[in-house]
Protein backbone atom coordinates (compact mmCIF):
# COMPACT_ATOMS: atom_id res chain seq x y z
CA UNK A 1 0.00 0.00 0.00
CA UNK A 2 1.34 3.43 -0.97
CA UNK A 3 3.09 5.88 1.57
CA UNK A 4 1.15 8.96 2.07
CA UNK A 5 2.06 12.44 3.72
CA UNK A 6 0.82 12.45 7.05
CA UNK A 7 1.27 10.91 10.24
CA UNK A 8 -0.77 9.24 13.41
CA UNK A 9 -0.80 10.26 16.87
CA UNK A 10 -2.81 8.37 19.39
CA UNK A 11 -3.31 9.92 22.83
CA UNK A 12 -4.34 6.95 25.41
CA UNK A 13 -4.67 7.68 29.14
CA UNK A 14 -4.88 4.04 30.51
CA UNK A 15 -8.23 2.67 28.38
CA UNK A 16 -5.60 -0.17 27.16
CA UNK A 17 -8.54 -2.55 26.20
CA UNK A 18 -10.05 -0.18 23.76
CA UNK A 19 -6.03 1.00 22.64
CA UNK A 20 -5.62 -2.77 21.41
CA UNK A 21 -8.94 -2.96 19.86
CA UNK A 22 -8.53 -0.19 17.96
CA UNK A 23 -5.04 -0.98 16.64
CA UNK A 24 -6.05 -4.41 15.74
CA UNK A 25 -8.49 -2.56 13.27
CA UNK A 26 -5.97 0.06 12.49
CA UNK A 27 -3.36 -3.08 10.96
CA UNK A 28 -6.91 -4.94 9.69
CA UNK A 29 -7.96 -2.04 7.65
CA UNK A 30 -4.78 -0.64 6.55
CA UNK A 31 -4.61 2.59 8.35
CA UNK A 32 -1.07 1.89 10.05
CA UNK A 33 0.73 0.51 6.41
CA UNK A 34 -0.61 4.24 5.06
CA UNK A 35 2.34 6.29 7.25
CA UNK A 36 5.89 5.22 9.11
CA UNK A 37 5.26 8.23 11.55
CA UNK A 38 3.07 6.47 14.28
CA UNK A 39 2.74 7.56 17.54
CA UNK A 40 1.24 6.75 20.80
CA UNK A 41 1.48 9.45 24.04
CA UNK A 42 1.07 7.42 27.08
CA UNK A 43 0.35 9.58 30.48
CA UNK A 44 0.53 7.55 33.22
CA UNK A 45 2.34 4.82 31.64
CA UNK A 46 2.47 1.36 32.45
CA UNK A 47 4.28 -1.66 30.76
CA UNK A 48 1.21 -2.70 29.30
CA UNK A 49 1.03 0.16 27.24
CA UNK A 50 4.26 0.26 25.86
CA UNK A 51 3.93 -3.22 24.90
CA UNK A 52 1.14 -2.74 22.91
CA UNK A 53 2.53 0.23 21.23
CA UNK A 54 5.43 -1.78 19.55
CA UNK A 55 3.54 -4.63 18.87
CA UNK A 56 1.65 -2.97 16.58
CA UNK A 57 4.91 -0.58 15.69
CA UNK A 58 3.72 2.58 17.06
CA UNK A 59 6.68 4.96 18.94
CA UNK A 60 5.52 5.18 22.66
CA UNK A 61 5.74 8.86 24.02
CA UNK A 62 6.06 7.90 27.56
CA UNK A 63 4.98 10.51 30.35
CA UNK A 64 4.92 9.61 34.38
CA UNK A 65 1.99 12.19 35.00
CA UNK A 66 -1.35 12.49 33.61
CA UNK A 67 -1.55 15.47 31.03
CA UNK A 68 -5.11 15.90 30.37
CA UNK A 69 -6.58 15.82 26.61
CA UNK A 70 -4.72 19.22 25.61
CA UNK A 71 -1.38 18.45 26.96
CA UNK A 72 -1.91 15.20 25.73
CA UNK A 73 -2.45 16.41 22.52
CA UNK A 74 0.20 18.97 22.49
CA UNK A 75 3.23 16.84 23.28
CA UNK A 76 1.86 14.65 20.65
CA UNK A 77 2.58 17.12 17.86
CA UNK A 78 4.83 18.60 18.88
CA UNK A 79 6.81 14.76 18.64
CA UNK A 80 5.50 15.12 15.02
CA UNK A 81 6.97 15.92 12.41
CA UNK A 82 5.53 19.07 9.84
CA UNK A 83 2.57 18.29 7.70
CA UNK A 84 -0.86 16.52 7.98
CA UNK A 85 -0.83 14.08 11.21
CA UNK A 86 -4.20 12.06 11.85
CA UNK A 87 -5.60 12.68 16.27
CA UNK A 88 -7.32 9.88 17.35
CA UNK A 89 -8.04 9.07 21.09
CA UNK A 90 -7.66 5.16 21.75
CA UNK A 91 -11.35 4.12 21.80
CA UNK A 92 -11.83 5.23 18.29
CA UNK A 93 -12.11 1.72 16.30
CA UNK A 94 -11.90 1.86 12.18
CA UNK A 95 -15.12 0.78 10.61
CA UNK A 96 -14.52 0.25 6.89
CA UNK A 97 -12.16 -1.14 4.63
CA UNK A 98 -8.89 -0.78 3.35
CA UNK A 99 -10.11 0.35 -0.03
CA UNK A 100 -12.23 3.31 1.66
CA UNK A 101 -9.65 4.00 4.22
CA UNK A 102 -6.90 4.76 1.76
CA UNK A 103 -9.30 6.84 -0.18
CA UNK A 104 -10.89 8.95 2.47
CA UNK A 105 -6.85 9.79 3.86
CA UNK A 106 -6.01 10.65 0.54
CA UNK A 107 -8.37 13.16 0.09
CA UNK A 108 -8.37 14.57 2.98
CA UNK A 109 -4.76 15.58 2.67
CA UNK A 110 -5.64 17.38 -0.22
CA UNK A 111 -8.21 18.98 1.17
CA UNK A 112 -6.35 20.44 4.38
CA UNK A 113 -3.85 21.69 2.22
CA UNK A 114 -6.52 24.71 1.40
CA UNK A 115 -5.52 27.69 3.17
CA UNK A 116 -8.61 28.36 5.58
CA UNK A 117 -9.09 24.25 6.37
CA UNK A 118 -8.92 24.16 9.84
CA UNK A 119 -9.28 20.56 10.49
CA UNK A 120 -10.84 17.56 8.61
CA UNK A 121 -13.40 15.83 10.60
CA UNK A 122 -12.95 11.72 10.39
CA UNK A 123 -15.69 10.28 12.78
CA UNK A 124 -18.02 8.14 10.92
CA UNK A 125 -20.80 10.29 9.87
CA UNK A 126 -24.04 7.32 9.97
CA UNK A 127 -21.91 5.96 12.25
CA UNK A 128 -20.23 8.10 14.92
CA UNK A 129 -20.88 6.28 18.26
CA UNK A 130 -21.68 7.33 21.74
CA UNK A 131 -21.89 9.65 23.44
CA UNK A 132 -23.16 11.95 20.28
CA UNK A 133 -25.53 14.42 21.62
CA UNK A 134 -25.31 17.32 18.72
CA UNK A 135 -27.69 15.49 16.54
CA UNK A 136 -30.76 15.57 19.29
CA UNK A 137 -29.92 18.85 19.51
CA UNK A 138 -30.19 19.81 16.05
CA UNK A 139 -33.35 18.25 15.78
CA UNK A 140 -34.69 20.25 18.72
CA UNK A 141 -33.63 23.71 17.06
CA UNK A 142 -34.34 22.51 13.76
CA UNK A 143 -37.53 20.56 13.43
CA UNK A 144 -40.07 21.59 11.30
CA UNK A 145 -42.61 22.20 13.97
CA UNK A 146 -44.03 25.20 16.31
CA UNK A 147 -41.67 24.02 19.39
CA UNK A 148 -38.63 24.28 17.15
CA UNK A 149 -39.76 27.46 15.91
CA UNK A 150 -40.16 29.03 18.86
CA UNK A 151 -36.88 27.94 19.98
CA UNK A 152 -35.44 29.46 17.09
CA UNK A 153 -37.32 32.90 17.73
CA UNK A 154 -35.90 32.81 21.39
CA UNK A 155 -32.55 31.09 20.99
CA UNK A 156 -31.37 32.83 17.94
CA UNK A 157 -28.03 32.67 18.08
CA UNK A 158 -27.63 28.85 19.85
CA UNK A 159 -30.17 27.93 16.89
CA UNK A 160 -27.40 29.11 14.33
CA UNK A 161 -24.61 27.23 16.23
CA UNK A 162 -26.07 24.26 15.98
CA UNK A 163 -26.27 24.26 11.97
CA UNK A 164 -23.60 22.61 11.23
CA UNK A 165 -24.41 19.18 13.04
CA UNK A 166 -27.27 19.46 9.97
CA UNK A 167 -24.22 17.40 8.16
CA UNK A 168 -24.67 14.48 10.30
CA UNK A 169 -28.60 14.60 10.06
CA UNK A 170 -29.93 15.11 6.78
CA UNK A 171 -28.74 13.68 3.29
CA UNK A 172 -28.68 17.15 1.74
CA UNK A 173 -27.87 19.34 4.69
CA UNK A 174 -27.04 22.08 2.03
CA UNK A 175 -30.41 22.55 0.99
CA UNK A 176 -31.80 23.80 4.33
CA UNK A 177 -28.58 25.70 5.34
CA UNK A 178 -26.86 27.21 1.84
CA UNK A 179 -25.32 30.15 3.90
CA UNK A 180 -22.93 27.87 6.10
CA UNK A 181 -22.52 24.80 4.59
CA UNK A 182 -21.33 23.61 1.10
CA UNK A 183 -21.30 20.56 -0.97
CA UNK A 184 -17.79 18.98 -2.02
CA UNK A 185 -17.18 15.80 -4.02
CA UNK A 186 -17.41 12.49 -2.65
CA UNK A 187 -19.93 12.79 0.15
CA UNK A 188 -17.82 15.44 1.46
CA UNK A 189 -19.14 18.64 2.86
CA UNK A 190 -17.51 22.59 3.96
CA UNK A 191 -18.55 24.02 6.80
CA UNK A 192 -18.31 27.36 8.48
CA UNK A 193 -17.03 27.48 12.12
CA UNK A 194 -19.12 29.72 12.58
CA UNK A 195 -21.56 27.08 13.05
CA UNK A 196 -19.78 23.99 13.91
CA UNK A 197 -17.56 23.88 17.26
CA UNK A 198 -13.88 22.14 17.47
CA UNK A 199 -13.99 18.98 17.79
CA UNK A 200 -11.25 16.41 19.12
CA UNK A 201 -12.26 12.91 18.10
CA UNK A 202 -10.47 11.90 14.73
CA UNK A 203 -10.00 14.75 12.88
CA UNK A 204 -6.79 15.44 10.74
CA UNK A 205 -4.98 18.76 11.17
CA UNK A 206 -2.13 20.93 10.33
CA UNK A 207 0.53 19.87 12.63
CA UNK A 208 1.93 24.06 12.98
CA UNK A 209 -1.63 25.32 12.84
CA UNK A 210 -2.66 22.89 15.66
CA UNK A 211 0.27 24.33 17.70
CA UNK A 212 0.07 27.44 16.67
CA UNK A 213 -3.20 28.61 16.37
CA UNK A 214 -5.30 26.25 17.93
CA UNK A 215 -3.23 24.86 21.27
CA UNK A 216 -2.02 28.47 21.54
CA UNK A 217 -5.43 30.24 22.08
CA UNK A 218 -6.86 27.13 24.12
CA UNK A 219 -4.06 27.85 26.37
CA UNK A 220 -5.14 31.07 26.82
CA UNK A 221 -8.42 30.65 27.76
CA UNK A 222 -9.49 30.67 31.61
CA UNK A 223 -12.68 27.99 31.99
CA UNK A 224 -13.73 26.58 35.15
CA UNK A 225 -15.10 23.75 33.16
CA UNK A 226 -11.89 20.80 33.35
CA UNK A 227 -12.40 17.21 32.64
CA UNK A 228 -10.34 15.54 35.17
CA UNK A 229 -9.19 18.82 36.08
CA UNK A 230 -7.55 19.44 32.89
CA UNK A 231 -8.33 21.84 29.66
CA UNK A 232 -9.92 19.65 26.75
CA UNK A 233 -9.69 22.22 23.92
CA UNK A 234 -13.61 21.57 22.87
CA UNK A 235 -14.52 23.59 26.18
CA UNK A 236 -12.32 26.46 25.60
CA UNK A 237 -12.70 26.99 21.68
CA UNK A 238 -16.68 26.79 22.26
CA UNK A 239 -16.10 30.92 22.07
CA UNK A 240 -16.86 33.88 19.95
CA UNK A 241 -13.00 33.97 19.28
CA UNK A 242 -14.03 30.72 17.31
CA UNK A 243 -16.94 31.68 15.63
CA UNK A 244 -15.74 35.06 14.78
CA UNK A 245 -12.75 33.24 12.74
CA UNK A 246 -14.99 31.61 9.57
CA UNK A 247 -12.38 28.78 9.63
CA UNK A 248 -13.30 26.08 7.40
CA UNK A 249 -14.36 22.71 8.67
CA UNK A 250 -14.20 19.33 6.21
CA UNK A 251 -16.42 16.80 7.20
CA UNK A 252 -15.71 13.57 5.23
CA UNK A 253 -17.76 10.61 5.30
CA UNK A 254 -16.09 8.95 7.98
CA UNK A 255 -13.90 6.13 9.11
CA UNK A 256 -14.05 6.05 12.97
CA UNK A 257 -16.56 5.25 15.61
CA UNK A 258 -16.52 6.15 19.36
CA UNK A 259 -16.30 2.63 21.19
CA UNK A 260 -14.99 2.30 24.27
CA UNK A 261 -13.97 -1.40 25.72
CA UNK A 262 -13.94 -0.73 29.29
CA UNK A 263 -13.95 1.68 31.82
CA UNK A 264 -10.99 3.84 32.49
CA UNK A 265 -12.12 5.83 35.83
CA UNK A 266 -13.97 8.14 34.73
Amino acid sequence: MINLPFSIGILSWKGYDSLLNSLRTYEKNGLSRLTSHRYICLPEYEKEGIEIARKFSYEPILFKKNLGILGGFKALAEIMPSGPILLLENDLPLIEDQNVTFDQIQNSIKLLSNDNVIQVRLRSRKTPGKPFVGTKKYRRYWSNNVMSCILRILRPNKAKRLIGTATYVMENPVRRHPDYIKSLSHSYFSVSSSVLNWANLAILVDRDKFLNVIIEKAETVSSNKKINGFKNIEIELNSVWWRKQNFEIILAPGLFTHFRVSDRGY
